[in-house]
């Protein structure tokens, strides 16, 4: 069965707009060059922001901006008190080095939880802000009653942003990590064995309907798009069909990974 993000994301906006209130807050998006793959995603976060009553402004920078010019200009949003956060688009063109540019940030603008010093909180469990995405799975796994709890999760893909962090959010919840990536060796075994799937590899349709049992939960973190721009995640739709439960693309994690995002805001405010 399908699942969507749909119904997670409305209520996680009506406790936003009561947090929200009358505070003042902002966000800066920071686009690099011409990404067509970004625009339906920047354009959820600033439609969003606009029925929360946020102001987000997306700052684009041309594809050849040289490193220094980029970190100065993150280093002016540091300093602009307009904004109480800032969120990099990526990824940066080549030239770019994407850990530089991240944690050229304040810490206390990071919506996206991605900064060095937010992600080295994960590891001691300290309070703090999370990356949105892996908050996104975790809240649609809680909001479709699966329990972490002692549950078996592989995750494939080990990226800084999703599945690094995600093995040391959802271990905090109890659940027992196998963390995979193109080295795993019998990765389809691991797969197997798994009470939750985390496909968040960025491969079309890599994970088939033999790789899983029909117990298996299917979160689909991937993103991926065809040549007429239509958007997949990274497992079959067979292998979905089979699962007990599986995360619809488009309309299921990225959605709720939006309202993440504000919640982050929010919290950066809060902390």
């Amino acid at each position: 069965m399908l699942i969507y993000g749909k119904d997670i994301r409305a209520e996680l906006k009506e406790q936003l707009i009561r947090r929200i209130n009358a505070k003042s807050m902002a966000m800066a998006v920071v686009q690099v060059g011409e990404q067509p793959d970004s625009e339906a995603y920047i354009n959820g976060i600033k439609k969003f922001g606009s029925e929360l009553g946020v102001e987000v402004s997306v700052i684009k920078f041309p594809d050849h901006i040289a490193e220094k010019l980029l970190l100065e200009e993150i280093e002016r949003l540091n300093q602009d008190a307009r904004y109480t956060g800032i969120m990099l688009q990526k990824p940066f063109p080549k030239h770019i080095r994407d850990e530089v540019v991240v944690n050229a940030m304040d810490p206390r603008k990071d919506v996206e939880g991605i900064h060095n010093f937010n992600l080295g909180k994960i590891i001691n469990r300290e309070k703090g802000i999370r990356p949105a995405t892996p908050k996104a799975v975790i809240r649609m796994l809680q909001g479709n009653n699966v329990s972490l709890d002692g549950a078996r999760v592989t995750i494939v893909g080990r990226s800084s942003i999703l599945g690094s962090p995600l093995s040391l959010m959802m271990t905090a919840e109890n659940a027992t990590i196998t963390l995979c990536h193109t080295h795993t060796r019998n990765l389809v075994d691991e797969i197997k064995r798994a009470d939750i799937v985390v496909a968040a590899m960025g491969q079309l349709n890599f994970i088939k309907a033999e790789m899983i049992r029909e117990e298996t939960i299917i979160i689909d973190a991937g993103i991926n798009f065809d040549e007429a721009g239509n958007m997949f995640g990274d497992v079959d739709e067979q292998a979905k069909n089979k699962a007990r439960l599986a995360s619809a693309v488009p309309g299921g994690v990225g959605l709720i990974t939006v309202a993440e995002l504000f919640d982050n805001l929010c919290q950066l405010q809060e902390i």
